[in-house]
């Protein structure tokens, strides 16, 4: 159902015998802003990950060896986030989607560049401030996740359809997603109260099925694995699940570079 915001203008009759409002008056109905809510029954739901890596492309107006890209995202035109993304970053931040509209979707990853002559700053581009491009179909009611990051320095984005199947009472959910930017790393997920691989051999940029495992009684620990390498790949993550949530073990960084390197992150779907 479509919500407006509307301020409603009422011309008042006084006592004097004033019998209405001059034409020449303002509509009001017509000249603010009307919040349109999508139908969500005819839209579909993304979530956008910067994972690359990278520290360049820097941002033109506020460089930083070590930061990499920030980047706005846009969605046939429009944008999405409210300050661009950086690595690491999650939009929505929250276990929640973002609603737009579904069908034919071009989005654009665009270079944080910054109009600081205006208070306050806005996105100003210029030609060779665009990243990467990615053109799909979405379909209505559909859940996304579009990765950004693929190997240093080629930066690119992948879109993986999220299906999300309420867990069984008691249970959790988990999968795996392989975004280290180390290409030949194929990744498996260890689970200290399991005392097994839980979820195995994730190539790169791919994303596991969902495993249903049921609630620990205490904290779990979980870990990264590398295939035909002992020990453990990344650092350990407490994981305390709440039932009937759903998981994602996100593999992010690259081996060697300064403050990102390979690291395990838990992402709440929902």
């Amino acid at each position: 159902m479509k919500l407006f915001n509307i301020i409603t203008f009422i011309c008042s009759i006084t006592i004097l015998g004033i019998m209405g409002c001059d034409k020449k008056d303002i509509n009001l109905i017509d000249a603010n802003n009307k919040w349109i809510y999508l139908d969500s029954s005819k839209s579909t739901n993304i979530k956008i990950v910067q994972v690359f890596a990278g520290n360049t492309p820097q941002v033109p107006t506020a460089p930083n060896l070590t930061t990499g890209p920030q980047v706005f995202i846009y969605a046939n035109g429009a944008k999405l986030n409210g300050t661009s993304l950086s690595y690491g970053g999650l939009f929505p931040t929250t276990n929640i989607y973002a609603n737009i509209p579904s069908g034919a979707t071009k989005f654009d990853i665009i270079n944080g560049r910054m109009d600081l002559t205006v208070v306050p700053n806005v996105p100003k581009f210029i030609a060779g401030d665009t990243l990467a491009t990615l053109t799909a179909t979405l379909d209505k009611g559909k859940f996304y996740t579009l990765y950004i990051g693929d190997t240093v320095p080629t930066l690119r984005v992948t879109l993986k359809e999220d299906i999300l199947p309420t867990p069984d009472y008691q249970k959790y959910k988990i999968r795996v997603a392989n975004f280290v930017m180390d290409p030949l790393d194929t990744l498996s997920l260890f689970s200290t109260r399991e005392n097994a691989e839980v979820i195995s051999n994730i190539t790169h940029k791919n994303v596991s099925d969902w495993v249903q495992l049921s609630l620990p009684i205490i904290n779990d620990t979980l870990y990264f694995r590398k295939k035909n390498v002992p020990g453990n790949y990344s650092s350990a993550v407490s994981f305390s699940p709440t039932g009937q949530r759903m998981y994602t073990f996100l593999g992010r960084g690259k081996t060697g570079v300064t403050s990102k390197g390979t690291a395990a992150v838990l992402i709440t779907n929902r």
